[in-house]
């Protein structure tokens, strides 16, 4: 058995999806599709950039989302096999969601496309920063927030591993919390390329602007089970999965439980949808995972060998 993972904000670069544009017209296609819908050139953007203006949320989120769906459309044209569940982080979730028929392509890119100037928005009016804390435990982040200031957040934005934690809040919360847990034996701190505050309680104003966009988008029981964010649960009703997306914009990306549910399922697999290996590279040190990009054109073929040529139950 095999899931699919569906990467988030982050995983964008300049030339993304090169290697599949001229091998088969349904990436053209997607792209094309997806600007009509929210009149933006993104083709463009992928393929020429400039690296800052498709960093910019409003672009970033429905090219990855884009990028996502085209290669599953891809993959659904050359796999009869189908995952036995579905993920995507942060807003992976969207593309995942998509993917699995529950929310049509053209809403998604609605829902996404706000998703992105809303976060950007708040990012412009308040200094934010996101990092990854390598080597920490929730107990030393939670202690170290206590010494805020009254009006600084700094929320854990997603558990990615065992070893690895996301903060995201104010810009120099955000790095006196780091510095905290570098004192207290954190390994490293990587700062994330996100001028957003993602996943933290800085958003949930914002969140309710998402939520009167959900209540006129129709969200349908998904074919296959997606695993979401915040609960780390399949939802079937439309209701659950559109509370589960408001709330996933202001909590944690429970990644970890994610990954650690579907490997309890005794799925065995797992493929990276999308243009990058960010998912891909967190399962390397599993040694119960066999782990696969679809990145590019090569990787692809390899994933779906590997599919194709193990022999599980579908």
């Amino acid at each position: 058995m095999f899931a699919m993972l569906f990467p988030g904000q982050g995983s964008q670069y300049v030339g993304m999806l090169s290697s599949f544009f001229k091998h088969d017209h349904v990436f053209r296609q997607t792209f094309d599709e997806a600007s009509q819908n929210i009149h933006i050139d993104l083709f463009k953007i992928i393929q020429e950039g400039p690296k800052k203006k498709l960093a910019i949320s409003k672009y970033t989120q429905p090219a990855i989302l884009t990028s996502s769906v085209a290669i599953y459309r891809y993959w659904s044209k050359l796999c009869i096999k189908s995952p036995k569940y579905m993920s995507g982080h942060s807003l992976g979730e969207y593309s995942a969601l998509v993917c699995a028929n529950s929310i049509k392509f053209s809403d998604a890119l609605k829902i996404v496309f706000l998703r992105g100037k809303l976060m950007q928005k708040v990012a412009q009016n308040r200094s934010s920063l996101m990092h990854a804390v390598i080597g920490t435990n929730k107990e030393i982040i939670k202690t170290a927030c206590k010494d805020l200031k009254k009006n600084e957040i700094v929320s854990i934005a997603s558990i990615n591993a065992k070893n690895q934690i996301v903060l995201s809040g104010d810009y120099h919360a955000v790095n006196r919390v780091s510095a905290y847990c570098k004192q207290r034996g954190a390994k490293n701190i990587i700062d994330i390329n996100l001028k957003i505050p993602a996943h933290c309680n800085i958003l949930k104003p914002a969140s309710q602007k998402l939520k009167i966009l959900l209540k006129n988008i129709n969200v349908k029981k998904p074919k296959i089970p997606v695993i979401n964010n915040v609960d780390v649960k399949s939802e079937m009703c439309s209701h659950k999965i559109k509370n589960a997306l408001i709330r996933q914009m202001y909590n944690t990306v429970r990644w970890k439980e994610i990954i650690d549910f579907i490997t309890f399922k005794k799925v065995s697999i797992m493929l990276e949808i999308g243009p990058n290996k960010i998912l891909t590279n967190l399962n390397k040190m599993k040694k119960n995972i066999i782990s696969c990009n679809t990145s590019n054109l090569k990787n692809f073929l390899i994933a779906l060998n590997t599919i194709n040529t193990k022999k599980n139950e579908y």
